[in-house]
């Protein structure tokens, strides 16, 4: 019996690179609640300004045929 393949999840970058937009942008969209991103803990302080954000492969095939202008 075969397993489900398991659904991969991309950063803010990779999701960015995938539609053509800024990073800024996704983030703003996060935020706003249109895309929806898990957030997660991050793990050294002072790193870096934004926290580690992933999107899953299923949320994109939504978010893009919601606003399917592409």
């Amino acid at each position: 019996m075969d397993s489900p393949k398991p659904e991969r999840w991309l950063s803010v970058k990779e999701f960015g690179f995938a539609v053509g937009w800024g990073q800024d942008t996704i983030r703003r969209l996060i935020r706003k609640r249109i895309i929806r991103a898990v957030v997660l803990p991050q793990l050294q302080r002072g790193k870096g300004i934004y926290r580690p954000t992933r999107i899953s492969e299923s949320e994109v095939a939504r978010f893009l045929k919601a606003h399917s202008n592409f």
